[in-house]
């Protein structure tokens, strides 16, 4: 199995920010645990909200609410070298990530840093809105992630964030269905994801949910089209098992 660290080019130093929709939280997590089995030290943080703690979470988290962050950082790293570093608990649903500038001055604390750096509530595929995603300046690389469950389904809330900006990126109207010619408009468009990465910024796609034999087709389909806008496309289960990348 190649390990995605691996697949996705990331390494010691760098600074990787998820966005997308569709498996972010299970891929940080992913990569945070491979990076730790290398020998890598990692700190997991956000720069959005999330309802509650992942149940990726395996190592300490710490709040920024807390206080005294940076002792309690160095403490941690030392001990662990593996730390997710969130911002305040706004309400019991509701934690807030780190500000970008706050994540920027995470740098050098860790040999690795892996934000997830947007929110689609838990769907399949996004087009970002404005203010979207939260990119710190630190950032390294960029992964927009999309779930290949999406195919063939309705353009709706149930597995579409922003619908409107999907289906304008893809000519289509609501409620009509994703198909491959969707997907890839919508990772591409002009004004989404490629418009949100920083020159000199490493920019990749992660496929997820490329499990069975037609999403795997599919992704063989799909990957190379996004080429250009990102270097690099890999497709897999953000959950384990084999990838695949197209350069």
């Amino acid at each position: 199995m190649t390990p995605l660290v691996h697949a996705l080019g990331v390494g010691r130093g760098d600074v990787v920010a998820v966005a997308g929709a569709g498996g972010k939280t299970t891929l940080v997590y992913r990569l945070a645990r491979e990076a730790r089995e290398a020998g890598l030290s990692v700190i997991v943080t956000s720069t959005t909200h999330m309802g509650t703690l992942p149940e990726e979470i395996t190592g300490p988290v710490l709040l920024e609410e807390e206080g005294d962050l940076g002792t309690r950082l160095g403490q941690v790293m030392r001990e662990t070298g593996y730390a997710t570093v969130l911002g305040r608990r706004e309400r019991p649903d509701k934690i807030v990530g780190l500000g970008g500038p706050r994540v920027d001055e995470l740098v050098g604390r860790a040999d690795l840093l892996v934000i997830e750096s947007d929110g689609a509530r838990g769907r399949s595929l996004k087009v970002p809105a404005a203010h979207e995603p939260v990119i710190p300046r630190s950032a390294t690389a960029v992964v927009v992630v999309a779930a290949l469950d999406v195919l063939g389904q309705p353009l709706d809330d149930a597995l579409v964030h922003r619908v409107e900006l999907v289906a304008a990126a893809a000519g289509r109207k609501p409620g009509q269905i994703v198909d491959e010619d969707a997907v890839v408009s919508a990772l591409t468009c002009a004004s989404g994801y490629p418009a949100r990465i920083a020159p000199g910024t490493r920019a990749a796609v992660f496929l997820n949910k490329a499990e069975d034999a037609a999403s795997r087709a599919a992704a063989e389909r799909i990957a190379p089209r996004l080429l250009g806008p990102y270097a690099l496309v890999a497709a897999g289960s953000a959950r384990g098992g084999d990838v695949r990348v197209w350069k």
